[in-house]
Protein backbone atom coordinates (compact mmCIF):
# COMPACT_ATOMS: atom_id res chain seq x y z
CA UNK A 1 0.00 0.00 0.00
CA UNK A 2 3.13 2.41 0.60
CA UNK A 3 4.11 1.49 -2.44
CA UNK A 4 0.77 2.28 -4.45
CA UNK A 5 0.88 5.33 -2.25
CA UNK A 6 4.06 6.66 -3.26
CA UNK A 7 3.37 6.13 -6.90
CA UNK A 8 0.04 8.32 -6.43
CA UNK A 9 1.98 11.12 -5.66
CA UNK A 10 4.92 10.68 -7.84
CA UNK A 11 2.03 10.93 -10.48
CA UNK A 12 0.21 14.50 -8.98
CA UNK A 13 3.85 15.47 -7.86
CA UNK A 14 5.03 15.41 -11.80
CA UNK A 15 2.05 17.65 -12.72
CA UNK A 16 2.75 20.62 -10.52
CA UNK A 17 5.46 23.33 -10.36
CA UNK A 18 6.60 25.38 -6.99
CA UNK A 19 9.81 26.01 -5.14
CA UNK A 20 8.56 25.46 -1.70
CA UNK A 21 6.97 21.89 -0.40
CA UNK A 22 5.76 20.94 2.85
CA UNK A 23 4.63 17.47 3.53
CA UNK A 24 1.95 17.10 6.37
CA UNK A 25 1.93 13.50 7.72
CA UNK A 26 2.02 10.93 10.82
CA UNK A 27 5.50 9.87 10.30
CA UNK A 28 8.43 11.53 10.25
CA UNK A 29 10.26 9.00 8.86
CA UNK A 30 8.72 8.52 5.35
CA UNK A 31 9.13 11.26 3.00
CA UNK A 32 7.03 11.06 -0.02
CA UNK A 33 8.56 13.53 -2.32
CA UNK A 34 11.78 12.69 -3.66
CA UNK A 35 10.65 13.54 -7.37
CA UNK A 36 9.22 17.34 -6.65
CA UNK A 37 10.26 19.30 -8.64
CA UNK A 38 10.57 21.99 -5.51
CA UNK A 39 14.17 23.36 -4.29
CA UNK A 40 13.21 23.53 -0.75
CA UNK A 41 11.10 20.55 1.05
CA UNK A 42 10.29 20.11 4.57
CA UNK A 43 8.31 17.16 6.44
CA UNK A 44 5.93 18.12 9.17
CA UNK A 45 4.81 15.40 11.90
CA UNK A 46 3.42 15.49 15.15
CA UNK A 47 6.15 13.52 17.21
CA UNK A 48 9.60 12.95 17.39
CA UNK A 49 10.77 9.30 16.67
CA UNK A 50 14.04 7.05 16.00
CA UNK A 51 15.10 7.64 12.08
CA UNK A 52 12.96 10.83 11.61
CA UNK A 53 14.21 12.29 8.17
CA UNK A 54 16.69 15.12 8.34
CA UNK A 55 14.41 17.67 7.14
CA UNK A 56 11.15 17.09 9.82
CA UNK A 57 9.71 19.57 11.59
CA UNK A 58 8.04 18.48 14.96
CA UNK A 59 4.13 20.15 15.27
CA UNK A 60 0.98 19.37 15.29
CA UNK A 61 -0.98 19.58 11.78
CA UNK A 62 -3.89 22.00 13.29
CA UNK A 63 -1.16 24.28 13.93
CA UNK A 64 1.25 24.39 11.52
CA UNK A 65 4.25 26.93 12.46
CA UNK A 66 4.31 28.27 8.64
CA UNK A 67 3.79 31.89 7.70
CA UNK A 68 0.91 32.32 5.72
CA UNK A 69 0.85 32.15 1.59
CA UNK A 70 3.68 30.96 1.51
CA UNK A 71 3.76 27.46 0.60
CA UNK A 72 3.65 26.76 -3.28
CA UNK A 73 2.75 22.62 -2.86
CA UNK A 74 1.39 20.85 0.05
CA UNK A 75 0.88 17.18 0.27
CA UNK A 76 -1.09 16.01 3.21
CA UNK A 77 -0.67 11.94 3.93
CA UNK A 78 -3.59 10.89 6.07
CA UNK A 79 -3.13 13.66 8.77
CA UNK A 80 -6.60 14.87 8.90
CA UNK A 81 -8.43 11.26 9.18
CA UNK A 82 -6.71 10.72 12.46
CA UNK A 83 -7.11 13.98 13.96
CA UNK A 84 -9.86 15.10 16.19
CA UNK A 85 -10.27 18.32 14.95
CA UNK A 86 -10.08 17.99 10.44
CA UNK A 87 -12.10 20.72 9.37
CA UNK A 88 -9.08 22.73 11.58
CA UNK A 89 -6.20 20.70 9.57
CA UNK A 90 -7.43 21.51 6.48
CA UNK A 91 -7.83 25.40 7.27
CA UNK A 92 -4.42 25.30 7.91
CA UNK A 93 -3.23 23.84 4.79
CA UNK A 94 -5.30 26.43 2.83
CA UNK A 95 -3.90 29.14 5.31
CA UNK A 96 -0.39 28.57 4.22
CA UNK A 97 -1.14 27.48 0.48
CA UNK A 98 -0.21 30.69 -1.81
CA UNK A 99 -2.63 31.83 -4.24
CA UNK A 100 -2.39 29.29 -6.96
CA UNK A 101 -0.94 26.60 -4.79
CA UNK A 102 -1.60 23.02 -5.02
CA UNK A 103 -2.90 20.75 -2.17
CA UNK A 104 -2.31 17.11 -2.94
CA UNK A 105 -4.11 14.67 -0.25
CA UNK A 106 -3.69 11.02 0.30
CA UNK A 107 -7.11 9.47 2.38
CA UNK A 108 -8.55 6.22 3.00
CA UNK A 109 -11.61 5.53 0.58
CA UNK A 110 -14.83 4.89 2.60
CA UNK A 111 -16.63 3.35 -1.06
CA UNK A 112 -14.38 0.86 -0.69
CA UNK A 113 -13.24 -2.51 0.53
CA UNK A 114 -11.05 -1.24 3.06
CA UNK A 115 -13.98 0.90 4.17
CA UNK A 116 -16.01 -2.37 4.36
CA UNK A 117 -13.57 -3.98 6.25
CA UNK A 118 -13.28 -1.04 8.32
CA UNK A 119 -16.66 -1.17 9.60
CA UNK A 120 -16.33 -4.80 9.97
CA UNK A 121 -13.56 -4.34 12.40
CA UNK A 122 -15.31 -1.34 14.32
CA UNK A 123 -12.42 0.47 13.35
CA UNK A 124 -10.33 -0.54 16.47
CA UNK A 125 -6.95 -0.14 15.29
CA UNK A 126 -4.88 2.26 12.56
CA UNK A 127 -5.33 2.35 9.52
CA UNK A 128 -9.11 1.38 10.51
CA UNK A 129 -9.61 3.82 12.88
CA UNK A 130 -8.99 6.83 10.70
CA UNK A 131 -12.19 9.08 9.95
CA UNK A 132 -12.78 8.25 6.16
CA UNK A 133 -14.57 10.94 4.20
CA UNK A 134 -15.60 10.26 0.29
CA UNK A 135 -14.22 12.04 -2.32
CA UNK A 136 -17.66 14.41 -3.15
CA UNK A 137 -17.56 15.51 0.83
CA UNK A 138 -13.81 16.24 0.66
CA UNK A 139 -14.68 18.72 -2.47
CA UNK A 140 -17.46 20.26 -0.68
CA UNK A 141 -15.20 21.27 2.38
CA UNK A 142 -12.60 22.54 -0.13
CA UNK A 143 -14.65 24.92 -2.01
CA UNK A 144 -15.95 26.50 1.79
CA UNK A 145 -11.81 27.02 1.79
CA UNK A 146 -11.70 28.55 -1.85
CA UNK A 147 -9.68 25.71 -2.83
CA UNK A 148 -10.84 24.60 -6.10
CA UNK A 149 -11.03 20.15 -6.85
CA UNK A 150 -8.76 19.65 -9.82
CA UNK A 151 -8.40 15.63 -9.55
CA UNK A 152 -9.18 12.68 -8.03
CA UNK A 153 -7.32 9.21 -8.57
CA UNK A 154 -7.83 5.83 -6.50
CA UNK A 155 -6.10 2.67 -6.54
CA UNK A 156 -6.02 -0.43 -4.03
CA UNK A 157 -8.23 -3.26 -4.79
CA UNK A 158 -7.22 -5.72 -2.92
CA UNK A 159 -9.29 -6.63 0.48
CA UNK A 160 -7.25 -5.67 3.03
CA UNK A 161 -5.79 -8.41 4.88
CA UNK A 162 -2.36 -9.20 6.15
CA UNK A 163 -2.30 -12.62 5.21
CA UNK A 164 -1.46 -13.36 1.78
CA UNK A 165 -3.03 -16.44 0.87
CA UNK A 166 -6.39 -14.93 1.99
CA UNK A 167 -5.70 -11.53 -0.01
CA UNK A 168 -5.13 -14.12 -3.16
CA UNK A 169 -8.39 -16.07 -2.68
CA UNK A 170 -10.50 -12.77 -2.52
CA UNK A 171 -8.59 -11.41 -5.38
CA UNK A 172 -11.56 -12.09 -7.20
CA UNK A 173 -13.92 -9.15 -4.93
CA UNK A 174 -11.44 -6.81 -5.98
CA UNK A 175 -11.88 -7.09 -10.17
CA UNK A 176 -15.31 -6.61 -8.98
CA UNK A 177 -15.41 -3.78 -7.30
CA UNK A 178 -12.80 -2.11 -9.71
CA UNK A 179 -15.79 -2.17 -12.21
CA UNK A 180 -17.87 -0.03 -10.27
CA UNK A 181 -18.56 3.72 -11.66
CA UNK A 182 -16.40 6.20 -9.94
CA UNK A 183 -13.72 5.64 -7.31
CA UNK A 184 -13.67 2.64 -5.59
CA UNK A 185 -10.00 2.23 -4.88
CA UNK A 186 -8.79 1.80 -0.71
CA UNK A 187 -6.61 4.81 -1.81
CA UNK A 188 -8.05 8.24 -2.77
CA UNK A 189 -6.29 11.26 -3.69
CA UNK A 190 -7.26 14.65 -4.35
CA UNK A 191 -5.76 17.57 -5.61
CA UNK A 192 -7.10 20.96 -5.15
CA UNK A 193 -5.67 24.52 -6.27
CA UNK A 194 -6.26 27.70 -4.01
CA UNK A 195 -7.90 30.39 -6.41
CA UNK A 196 -7.59 33.40 -4.33
CA UNK A 197 -6.34 36.60 -6.14
CA UNK A 198 -3.17 37.87 -4.96
CA UNK A 199 -3.05 41.79 -4.23
CA UNK A 200 -0.34 43.79 -5.42
CA UNK A 201 0.86 47.11 -3.24
CA UNK A 202 0.37 50.23 -5.42
CA UNK A 203 2.13 53.49 -4.91
CA UNK A 204 -0.29 56.60 -4.87
CA UNK A 205 0.64 58.96 -7.91
CA UNK A 206 0.20 61.94 -5.65
CA UNK A 207 2.24 60.84 -3.17
CA UNK A 208 5.66 60.19 -6.01
CA UNK A 209 4.50 63.87 -7.09
CA UNK A 210 4.90 65.45 -3.66
CA UNK A 211 7.75 64.28 -2.45
CA UNK A 212 9.68 64.22 -5.99
CA UNK A 213 10.52 67.72 -5.87
CA UNK A 214 11.44 67.85 -1.93
CA UNK A 215 14.87 68.14 -0.58
CA UNK A 216 16.23 65.67 1.75
CA UNK A 217 18.31 67.75 4.54
CA UNK A 218 21.02 64.95 5.97
CA UNK A 219 21.76 65.09 9.57
CA UNK A 220 25.20 65.71 11.20
CA UNK A 221 23.95 63.78 14.17
CA UNK A 222 23.03 61.04 12.84
CA UNK A 223 25.93 60.70 10.45
CA UNK A 224 28.68 60.72 13.33
CA UNK A 225 26.20 58.21 15.30
CA UNK A 226 26.65 55.74 11.98
CA UNK A 227 30.16 56.45 11.86
CA UNK A 228 30.40 55.91 16.19
CA UNK A 229 28.95 52.56 15.64
CA UNK A 230 30.87 51.21 12.72
CA UNK A 231 33.92 52.15 14.59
Amino acid sequence: MLDQERQLIDKALSEVQGNRLLQVSLDGRRWFCEHARAKHGVLLAPQVELGMESNTLVARPEELPVQSAVIDILVMHHAFEFSADPHQVLREAARVLRPGGTLIMLAFNPLSLMGLHSIIRRRENAPFSARMLASGRLEDWFRLLQLSPLKTRSCGYDYPLENARWRRRLRWLGAMVRMLPGQSGNLVMLTARKDVAGMTPLRPEWNRRLLGGLQVIESKAGRSGIRRNQS
